[in-house]
């Protein structure tokens, strides 16, 4: 009887992974199940451990690579994960190599020639026959158009969508069974982590999703005055072939060329990384993958950004949430640091509130009374993936693209500049940040959430008191009631109090500067006109009256907070 496609490569994976001395972690992934007799017990007779000579991140990384390109890019994904593993495992992790062979020449114009209907020397009137990059995905080749334009065409392999997918479903079928059989899995969900793989492999086998990115970051930086894009050829491209500007130029890593060539080093490092801050803070779209590969000097000292593949998102909120979560680290304010954590990185399970400040409180100390621009962000970052993993706080996606991709980037401005400070230019860009914050949308759009969330809040009081009426008619005066519980509340109904009172009284400003504005237009009045005069007594007196309905709430959390802590 023949053996599926699915079968042959789930029972391949069992014996890799088995032969690498992990046989452990192939019966907590439900391996074993469908596994020949003899691997079978052999993951049964490893118990509940793996004896093997090599450590279990060399063992780990060994099984990742021998495995292909699917599960080496979910290692390199893990690699950037430090708040769900330890730092060993991350570590060894980032030493993947993605050995892929390159296709021959003749496979790739067969592609192109189906894809654009023509032949390859109708489409460019040169390619080069040798690639010049190979990946596992695709790979690339310089050619030339018939303008004479210099390009690079990307084409994704024959028959890599094929095996790509399979893994996909074996890896969506195993972190379902690991979700069920192992509290560890669950505990980082690992089904969300493997959906959330699943999503971008699926975006990378797609060109499309490239050239559109590049796109974007063309647009988003038009006006910059370092950084560019290469430009994407529309009519060259599909979701098989992508055909773009060739950005030619100096290494960022070749010093001895960039000063041969005159190139300002200092100042070009801050200025790309300036310009790399401003894509997350201000634009919320950024490059996830700024290694010195991936950027090159041009002829007139600009910088050439390749490669959009990898693409990090934040929303407005959670790029306001990490501009609080840096100001709050330079006024060691450590309730606001735990606050900004805790909506970062939403809890998986409970949170043991007094050691979680303890440790947001320790790490404060590391950095004492620094700057930000003298604290040393790659360290910080260490111990801080090391604070949400012992609480169990797990960031999103993105965020934790985003910590990755700060460390990436000031390895490479170093790579120019080595008394490069990436938390210098983090003080630079914050404040323009906040003040798109504070900006007339931004406070409408704030005082809308804050009106969402005192309903919201409005709804969940009533249900927690009548658990409470409920817990006491079944159980008496004996009512246990753990303050841990009640703290996220409090600290939601301080936040609602402060969200109310600058949104709203801010929008009412704006509205009565407006039709101040309007009327002076109207009547011809000059700057010290009544009127002008009345609209900020109005606002001053509707911002009290706001202050006084929003204080209760505020002045309620911060006295349930007082209440839950410990006395001294």
């Amino acid at each position: 009887m023949p053996v599926s496609p699915h079968a042959a490569r789930t029972r391949r994976i069992t014996e890799v992974l088995v032969s690498n001395g992990l046989a452990v972690l192939a019966g907590q992934l439900g391996l074993a199940e469908r596994a020949p007799e003899t691997l079978r017990r052999r993951i049964l007779a490893a118990g509940g451990t793996d004896a093997a000579a090599m450590p279990g991140p060399v063992r780990l990384r060994h099984a990742l690579e021998e495995l292909g390109p699917v599960f080496v890019k979910l290692g390199q994904m893990l690699s950037t994960r430090d708040d769900l593993l330890p730092s060993a495992y991350t570590t060894e992790l980032r030493h993947l190599q993605d050995a892929t062979r390159p296709v021959a020449f003749s496979e790739i114009a067969e592609t192109i020639r189906e894809e654009f209907g023509r032949d390859v020397e109708d489409a460019y009137a040169h390619i080069d026959a040798e690639p010049l990059a190979t990946a596992s995905i695709g790979q690339a080749h310089r050619a030339r158009l018939h303008d004479g334009t210099e390009v690079v065409v990307k084409v994704r392999k024959p028959g890599v969508e094929e095996s790509v997918l399979t893994d996909l479903e074996i890896l969506r079928r195993l972190a379902a069974v690991a979700a069920r059989e192992w509290s560890l899995a669950r505990d980082v969900d690992i089904e969300g982590l493997i959906g959330a793989f699943d999503r971008s492999m699926r975006r990378e086998l797609d060109y499309r999703t490239e050239a559109a990115n590049a796109e974007r970051f063309r647009d988003d930086l038009a006006e910059d005055p370092v950084v560019r894009i290469p430009r994407v050829f529309g009519e060259l491209s599909t979701s098989l072939v992508l055909t773009e500007e060739f950005a030619q130029g100096l290494r960022i890593t070749d010093g001895a060329a960039l000063d041969a060539a005159g190139v300002d080093r200092r100042a070009l490092a801050r200025a790309a990384t300036r310009t790399i801050v401003k894509m997350v803070m201000v634009d919320g779209f950024f490059h996830a993958d700024p290694h010195p590969g991936n950027m090159f000097v041009r002829d007139d000292g600009c910088l050439w950004l390749i490669d959009f593949g990898m693409t990090g998102e934040l929303t407005s909120t959670v790029r306001e949430d990490i501009v609080r979560l840096l100001l709050a680290v330079s006024a060691q304010d450590a309730e606001a640091v735990a606050a900004s954590l805790l909506r970062l990185a939403p809890p998986r399970g409970a949170v043991d509130s007094r050691r979680f400040q303890h440790d947001v409180r320790a790490l404060l100390d590391t950095v004492g009374t620094k700057a930000l621009q003298d604290i040393d962000l790659q360290a910080f970052f260490a111990r801080l993936t090391t604070v949400l993993r012992r609480n169990h706080l797990q960031l999103p996606p993105d965020v934790s693209l985003l910590l990755r991709m700060l460390v990436l980037t000031e390895s490479t401005a170093i790579a120019l500049d080595p008394e490069f400070s990436l938390g210098e230019v983090l003080a630079e860009v914050a404040p323009v940040a906040l003040a798109q914050m504070w900006s007339p949308g931004a406070l409408l759009r704030r005082a809308r959430e804050a009106g969402i969330q005192a309903l919201r809040l409005g709804e969940e009081v009533p249900a927690r008191v009548q658990r409470l009426l409920d817990d006491y008619e079944s159980r008496g005066v004996g009512v246990h009631l753990d303050s841990r519980d009640l703290e996220p509340l409090a600290v939601r109904i301080e936040a609602v109090g402060d969200r109310l009172v600058a949104g709203m009284t801010m929008s009412s400003l704006i509205i009565s500067i407006g039709r101040v504005a309007a009327t002076r237009a109207e009547a011809g009045r000059g700057v010290r006109d009544p009127l002008l005069l009345a609209a900020g007594g109005a606002t001053a007196l509707l911002g009290t009256y706001l202050a006084a309905g929003a204080g209760p709430l505020r002045a309620a959390g911060r006295a349930l907070k007082r209440g839950m802590r410990p006395p001294r």
